[in-house]
C-alpha cells in the first residue's frame, strides 16, 4: 500500500488551520475533560515536588492547546522551579500575551530575570505589570504590593535606565514624524 504524501494539500490545510487559530487539540479531536484530567495530573506532580513530571506535562498540555494560559502559567512555574529561567520567561511570556491583565506571569518574569542577573528586563516586567494590572481588584492591589517589593530588589537604577530608553525612542519618533 503506497500512499503518496501531497504536500501542496499538507500546505493548504496547515493555511487553514493557522487562518482560523486552530489548536492541536481540535485537530486530533481531544476533548477538554480529557486535557484538564491531564492538567489535575501535572499540577498534582506540581504539588508534590515532582517537578520533572510536571514539566512534561505542561509541555503536553501546551503543545495540544496553546492557547490556554492556565497551562503556560503550569509550565512557566515547573520551568522556574526547575531554574530554568530563560524558558520560563518564554512560557510567563505567552501566558502575559493571552492575559495581559492578569499580573502572575509578569512578576514571576520579572523573579525569572533578577535570577538570570537581568535587572532591566526585571523593571520591565514590573513596569508592564504595574501599567496593565486592574488596580481596583483585590488580585491587583496584592501584585501591586508585590510588585514594589520587587521594585526595592531590582533598584530604581534599572527603572531610571528603562525611563531613559523610552524617551529616548519616542524623541526618534516624534523626529521621524516632523
Amino acid at each position: 500500500m503506497d500512499k503518496k504524501i501531497d504536500s501542496a494539500k499538507i500546505a493548504e490545510r496547515v493555511k487553514a488551520i493557522m487562518k482560523d487559530g486552530a489548536t492541536l487539540k481540535q485537530l486530533k479531536g481531544v476533548t477538554n475533560a480529557e486535557l484538564e484530567a491531564v492538567y489535575s495530573l501535572a499540577f498534582g506532580y506540581y504539588q508534590t515536588g515532582k517537578f520533572e513530571e510536571a514539566l512534561k506535562l505542561f509541555q503536553f498540555l501546551v503543545l495540544f492547546d496553546h492557547l490556554n494560559k492556565k497551562y503556560w502559567m503550569g509550565l512557566g512555574a515547573a520551568q522556574q522551579v526547575l531554574k530554568d529561567f530563560q524558558n520560563a520567561v518564554v512560557s510567563y511570556g505567552y501566558c502575559s500575551f493571552l492575559d495581559l491583565k492578569n499580573p502572575k506571569p509578569q512578576l514571576h518574569a520579572a523573579e525569572c530575570f533578577l535570577a538570570l542577573g537581568d535587572k532591566r528586563s526585571a523593571a520591565s516586567a514590573i513596569f508592564a505589570l504595574e501599567e496593565f494590572c486592574p488596580k481596583d481588584t483585590d488580585v491587583g492591589r496584592e501584585y501591586l504590593a508585590k510588585a514594589a517589593k520587587m521594585r526595592e530588589k531590582i533598584g530604581e537604577a534599572a527603572f531610571a535606565e528603562l525611563a531613559a530608553e523610552d524617551e529616548k525612542l519616542a524623541k526618534e519618533r516624534s523626529a521621524k514624524q516632523s
